[in-house]
């Protein structure tokens, strides 16, 4: 990587042009400019010899095609400057950032029209002006607003425009020929030395050719960032041409590096080069002489290395000379042969014209450079429409030749040319000089990494690279703050989540510090991520990478960090689609459609893999499947993946035929309840104890015990530790404990318990509620129901406390998230409320507390609906419920509406000047409400018609003001009831009916997705739930919070394993991992079979399409065929007929002169 000159103009990014702050700033850049003038003595030549320069400055471009006036520095210089000065004006002075490569542009676009010429645009706009973005490259043209140099500057413009970092700029000098250029005048500061800043140079002052009479003299391009307009004498031909050849010369040979700025603080690189490549397209004779001219001379050092030479990368398809050239080098081996010689000669009259003088010249200049020594360095890039935007490869291919190791591969990353970093750079042969230079490949990792190239990457990893021996914390903060703040350009493909990134971390930060990003990870999990270990011993690179590409939504990276990881690969995609999900979130909040749709789709995209994964595996082994999914997960907060799963609310992952087997055992415990005998057992084990009768899955001995006896049983695996599972009679107490024990058990009881609560509830709300102040008030009925209450909101502060995130705050936030929870805090605390108004209130306001438990009984009864997602005909049938009622909220909106105007407007004409009191507006709905239903109450309005008939105050007061009388009660009001109830019985209520059916639909649809989904709620609720149901459950609650006072007291940390969260052992993790690995890469394996057994089929029926045309073709060819012989016949015969004709018309014409002559 080329060093920065000193100065503030240092640097990658760096602002092409100069910044206009202050006045006083702008005139000392003036008086800097103009000092490094008169101290490097740079003169212009004129027509009485070289005098001291006076064109320079600032360009300002008016009424030109660009949007807004432009200003680009220039100078004016004579031929013979030395380079080095200019190259020290356009680097200290000018402040241009010092190029990593020099793309020199020759030839023209005059020729180039229609889809040419779109093809030119998508050459330069996706080809050249982004592998100059990509390298920091400086672009060489002639700066003229004609041909390809136009072009470019267009492209050039576009590219700035849709930039969105505007401080990474491309560099366009134009060296122009001073005496070419058109209305030079505006660019001369005639009265001083000090320069122009800045000059007008407006399109209306421009010469025009017609009228001047000198032909066609080309304008400066507005587009163009620099200029250097070279001045030559009359004798001298295309001095800018020869200043531009020296000049990029010495960039190439000097590195643009001056001995004298070399010192202990500012060391040159060995590696340090700045390449420089000619671009060739179209063009005339001068375009070959300048290709000619790149190659340098035809000879070489003392070491066989070419000297002098620029390598060429010619454009074939873009026409004229570049064509020519293309095809001297391919016939470079027959060159010397007459024909190819006559051939090449009689392109070039075709093609480019001029006399025979120029023709024969133009010959010998292809022979040279086809025969050159330096030959080899011309490429020759075919521009056809699958490859236009490649052309950086091509420039890559052109210049590896004269470039360092190290060089190569920071160019190659760069350009993002993986293909040719593998097949040229990282070759096997070349592995040993590579590990030598690892602290490089580092930083093409990092630059890789940056640059979202995850073929790079995965190429790097896999000979090279290992990043456990440099990302440390420091080098993922660095990783971080290089992508979100600093000015990166992702890939066209991707849609980042940096503003978002930035808003959470704040807009101005120096470092990121990865405390931060693990909570904001935290955050997106709802703290199932955990604190990961993050010190200088225990960090897993490829897990960090893995969570940044997520984080940063770049998918191609993700993947490649997501299958290197050691463990828990099923987990990671799910914590991913996860993390993916919740960033969705954030999208939507900032209205950004286009990422929100993007990270949807990444999401789905893992949990798809998750699914695979898991679906390989299960057909592998069924039991370490399932085992997988409640495997603690120590890497991701020891959490599990179906806890996982449920929090992200990943549905089609939870459908998968693994985690419903595994509910299905979790649901039933130990118990075997699949025939019918098996299951009234258990039903009437509930009431009578016969426990014993029932057949119980237990976990058989490992096959070790049983080799003592039987030596055909091999030594103890993972499986038999793990897996190894019966079915056989135990003893009674073992039956007692796995009968109630069992999730489904738990329910059963819980759900009579709470029936028994219903019961006890409406007994006393029914028949024995009174007012404390009565004797035997409350009750004993309504005091075990309080107490039994109380005990179920214990049971849920303790779900509230058990949750897994460490904060209070995320348990809460955790908590409420179901939304049955929420429903459960209004429910006791309207409760609470009941209990407080009953005894608070005095016996005339205690139908309040009436009322409150009346209300509060309606909600323990909904209450029992969440219990019916055990079923699988109820559960979805409840989803449809809580998603109509969101619907008929909607409905009301719209119902209000017309309810209210309807209802006030019949109101005001029915009853006239009615008393302003509370029940007014009531009494304005009311009737149009209940009409809803069917009840027209008509009968009230005829008695109202008739009461306001009767009264003649209005009539009275009409007549004498001389006002008609119109009875408008007779026919207004019923002619707005009539629409009224055309519009909401019949239109409203049947928009209602397609709502609910529209709901209904899309629910049932997927009614078993919805189901299995959300069982899982249940099934973990009574799974960790205590043994006894309410009220007796205080007493597990009792002894639990003794058992945790006793673990506190101990400070021992005991590994604690049930159904739904199983703890490994170490051996145990390892074997599970293995088989998870072993399966991850048979799924990849098989995918890329499958892709390239559908690329072969596709291949395969185009083959045959293309067969099948070639033989319609023949067909039709031979029908053709057939036509034409016999039309050829016919006229054969047609003409055999004509010349009969004629013979017999000869001899009737000599027999009638024979008979003239004989008269």
């Amino acid at each position: 990587m080329a060093h920065s000159s000193e100065g503030p103009t240092a640097g990658r990014y760096q602002e092409v042009q100069i910044p206009l702050v202050v006045p006083s700033a702008l005139e000392a850049y003036q008086e800097k400019i103009s000092k490094f003038i008169r101290d490097h003595d740079i003169k212009q030549r004129t027509a009485d010899g070289k005098e001291d320069a006076n064109s320079f400055g600032e360009i300002e471009f008016e009424g030109f095609d660009n949007f807004e006036n432009k200003t680009a520095p220039y100078i004016r210089v004579a031929e013979d400057t030395d380079v080095e000065i200019i190259w020290k004006l356009m680097i200290e002075e000018w402040g241009i950032p010092r190029p990593k490569m020099i793309i020199s542009l020759s030839g023209g676009a005059e020729h180039f029209v229609g889809w040419n010429e779109d093809r030119l645009e998508i050459l330069f706009n996706q080809g050249l002006v982004k592998a100059a973005i990509d390298t920091d490259a400086w672009i060489i043209t002639g700066g003229s607003a004609a041909g390809l140099m136009q072009k470019l500057g267009k492209a050039v413009m576009e590219e700035s425009r849709l930039t969105e970092e505007k401080q990474k700029k491309v560099v366009a000098l134009g060296i122009a020929d001073w005496n070419t250029t058109n209305n030079k005048e505006a660019l001369t500061n005639f009265s001083s030395n000090e320069g122009l800043w800045p000059t007008k140079y407006h399109k209306r002052d421009l010469t025009d050719p017609e009228e001047d009479g000198d032909g066609f003299v080309p304008a400066l391009d507005c587009n163009h960032t620099h200029f250097i307009l070279v001045d030559g004498t009359t004798e001298s031909n295309s001095p800018d041409i020869n200043l531009r050849t020296t000049l990029e010369r010495y960039i190439q040979i000097n590195n643009g590096w001056e001995l004298d700025t070399v010192d202990a603080d500012n060391p040159r690189e060995e590696n340090t080069v700045i390449p420089v490549v000619l671009v060739v397209v179209e063009g005339g004779y001068g375009t070959i002489e300048t290709v000619h001219q790149a190659l340098g001379q035809n000879s070489a050092d003392a070491e066989g290395h070419t000297v002098d030479c620029i390598p060429v990368v010619i454009v074939g398809g873009s026409g004229r000379a570049a064509d020519i050239i293309a095809k001297a080098l391919r016939l470079k081996d027959k060159i010397e042969t007459n024909d190819s010689f006559e051939g090449l000669k009689n392109d070039i009259k075709h093609i480019l014209g001029g006399n025979e003088s120029q023709v024969d010249d133009c010959v010998k200049l292809l022979k040279k450079i086809s025969g050159h020594r330096n030959s080899k360095l011309v490429t020759v890039f075919q521009m056809d429409d699958a490859n236009l935007s490649n052309i950086d490869g091509a420039i890559l291919r052109a210049v590896l030749p004269g470039l360092p190791g190290e060089a190569q591969l920071d160019l190659a990353v760069e350009l993002s040319q993986c293909d040719i970093a593998r097949d040229e750079i990282l070759k096997p042969d070349k592995l040993s000089y590579w590990k030598g230079k690892i602290g490089h490949l580092n930083e093409a990792m990092f630059q890789a990494l940056i640059n979202n190239n995850a073929d790079f990457v995965e190429l790097l990893l896999t000979y090279l690279v290992d990043t456990g021996a440099f990302a440390d914390k420091k080098w993922f903060e660095k990783l971080y703050r290089k992508v979100i703040y600093e000015n990166v350009n992702d890939a066209d493909t991707i849609i980042c989540t940096k503003h978002i990134l930035k808003e959470k971390f704040g807009e101005d930060m120096e470092t990121v510090e990865l405390k931060e990003v693990n909570s904001f990870f935290r955050e997106l999990t709802k703290d199932e991520y955990g604190d990961p270990d993050m010190s200088e011993e225990n960090i897993d690179p490829d897990k960090h990478l893995f969570l940044w590409a997520v984080l940063l939504n770049r998918r191609a990276m993700a993947i490649l960090f997501w299958k290197r990881l050691a463990t828990g690969n099923i987990g990671a995609a799910l914590i991913a689609s996860m993390i993916l999900r919740s960033l969705a979130v954030y999208a939507e909040k900032k209205k950004d459609l286009r990422l929100q749709s993007s990270l949807k789709k990444h999401a789905e995209m893992f949990q798809d893999l998750a699914i695979s994964l898991l679906e390989s595996c299960y057909k592998a082994d069924t039991k370490m499947s399932e085992l997988i999914l409640v495997r603690t997960l120590p890497e991701w907060g020891s959490t599990t993946c179906l806890s996982i799963a449920y929090s992200a609310k990943l549905m089609n992952f939870m459908k998968c035929d693994c985690c419903q087997r595994k509910l299905n055992d979790v649901w039933m415990g130990n118990l075997m309840i699949y025939s019918l005998k098996q299951k009234l057992t258990f039903f009437l084990g509930i009431f009578l104890p016969i426990c014993r009768c029932m057949s119980f899955r237990v976990k058989g001995p490992p096959r070790t015990e049983r080799s003592a006896n039987n030596s055909n049983y091999p030594s103890t695996t993972f499986q038999e530790r793990r897996l190894n599972f019966e079915s056989k009679d135990v003893p009674f107490p073992e039956a007692i404990r796995y009968y109630y024990t069992a999730p489904i058990t738990k329910f059963v009881y819980n759900l009579v318990s709470y029936l028994i609560l219903l019961v006890l509830y409406a007994i006393f709300l029914l028949a024995d509620l009174r007012p404390s102040e009565e004797a035997d008030a409350p009750s004993i009925i309504e005091l075990i129901v309080i107490l039994w209450v109380c005990t179920l909101v214990v049971e849920e502060i303790r779900q509230l406390l058990v949750r897994k995130p460490k904060s209070l705050k995320q348990k809460a936030i955790s908590w409420s998230n179901d939304v049955w929870n929420r429903f459960d805090f209004a429910m006791y605390a309207l409760f609470a409320l009941s209990v407080a108004l009953r005894f608070l209130l005095s016996p005339c306001e205690f139908a309040v507390a009436r009322v409150m438990y009346s209300l509060t009984f309606i909600l323990f009864s909904v209450r029992l609906l969440p219990l019916g997602f055990v079923f699988e005909g109820i559960g979805p049938k409840i989803i449809m419920i809580s998603r109509m009622m969101k619907d008929l909220g909607l409905f009301l909106y719209i119902l209000v509406i017309f309810i209210t105007s309807f209802g006030i407007a019949n109101d005001a004409i029915l009853n006239p000047n009615g008393d302003l009191s509370s029940n007014l507006i009531f009494r304005s709905v009311y009737k149009p409400y209940w009409r809803l239903y069917g009840e027209l109450l008509l009968e009230e309005d005829e008695d109202t018609q008739e009461l306001v008939g009767n009264t003649t105050s209005f009539q009275d007061h009409r007549l004498l003001t001389g006002c008609p009388v119109v009875d408008e009660q007779q026919w207004v009001a019923p002619t707005l009831t009539a629409i009224y109830m055309l519009i909401s019985n019949i239109l409203l209520v049947n928009l209602l009916i397609a709502m609910f059916s529209y709901t209904f639909q899309s629910v049932q649809d997927n009614a078993e997705l919805y189901w299995k989904f959300y069982r899982f709620g249940l099934i973990s609720e009574y799974h960790d739930r205590p043994t006894l149901a309410p009220p007796l459950i205080i007493f597990n609650h009792m002894y639990r919070f003794i058992i945790h006072l006793k673990k506190c007291v101990s400070c021992k940390k005991v590994k604690e394993s049930s159904s739904l969260r199983v703890e490994l052992e170490k051996r145990d993790d390892e074997a599970l991992n293995l088989f998870e690995k072993k399966h991850l890469q048979n799924y990849f394996i098989k995918k890329n079979k499958q892709h390239i057994d559908a690329t072969e089929k596709r291949v395969d029926k185009v083959i045959n399409e293309i067969g099948e045309c070639k033989s319609g073709s023949q067909a039709r060819l031979e029908k053709v065929e057939e036509g034409l012989l016999k039309v050829e016949k016919t006229m054969e015969e047609r003409f055999l007929k004509v010349e009969k004709t004629m013979d017999n018309m000869e001899k009737n014409v000599g027999e009638i002169l024979k008979i003239m002559k004989l008269k």
